[in-house]
């Protein structure tokens, strides 16, 4: 029964939208997986039938295993996010190189992946973790929309600022540690697919700008191309 409401609601979203997309929008979600709201969030984008991008650190990684194949097997982007969350602009070449190549290599040990993508922790970066991360085959994204959904005193706000600041080409920040995240998230998906726009991946979304990622450089938004 539960497949049926998902495929019945999937199908009502997608017949309520305009041939002709307003714009295209990449959700991120940084610092996962987290269990139980990363599989409340799944479920959620399955049903409005968006992918996301998750940027990942080592250590949730090696927690919940499960949850990152449930990740691939919604056809998500994956990016890394460091080992354990600290701030690489305060790091020497070296523990840089030695922080990306362990994200990288388990991300593949779980998944078959190679990461493309990257996002430092806090958006810090310095001279050192570019080149860096030009060496490892990983751009860098940031985000032109932050709620800052981290702040417990700030999540009955998230939605709201969501709704009023984001846009065709924005890529929006999110983490999928707290419940009032996902709430957020799947309400803003709502409220904006049904004025036409599209939610996509970090990647697609860059494809829609015109833009080719490349390693070592930062990105924040993407301009429609053409």
């Amino acid at each position: 029964m539960h497949s049926i409401v998902s495929i019945v609601l999937a199908l009502s979203l997608l017949l309520a939208q305009p041939q002709t997309p307003k714009g295209y929008i990449a959700l991120t979600f940084d610092d996962g997986p987290s269990g139980q709201i990363t599989r409340r969030l799944l479920k959620g984008l399955e049903e409005r039938q968006v992918q996301a991008t998750f940027f990942l650190c080592c250590y949730r990684m090696d927690q919940y295993p499960q949850v990152l194949t449930e990740i691939v097997e919604g056809g998500h982007e994956i990016g890394v996010h460091s080992c354990a969350h600290k701030y690489m602009n305060r790091m020497a070449a070296s523990e840089i190189q030695a922080d990306l190549e362990g994200c990288m290599e388990t991300l593949e040990e779980y998944t078959g992946l190679t990461a493309k993508l990257f996002r430092p922790p806090g958006g810090l970066y310095n001279e050192a973790l570019l080149e860096e991360a030009k060496k490892a085959g990983l751009a860098l994204i940031l985000w032109s929309v932050d709620p800052n959904d981290w702040d417990p005193n700030n999540q009955r706000h998230v939605a709201p600022y969501l709704q009023t600041h984001t846009g065709a080409g924005d890529i929006v920040l999110l983490h999928d540690l707290y419940p009032s995240s996902v709430d957020a998230a799947l309400q803003l998906i709502d409220c904006l697919q049904a004025q036409g726009y599209r939610f996509c991946t970090v990647s697609q979304l860059a494809e829609h700008g015109g833009a080719t990622l490349e390693p070592g450089k930062v990105y924040r938004k993407f301009t429609e191309a053409g």
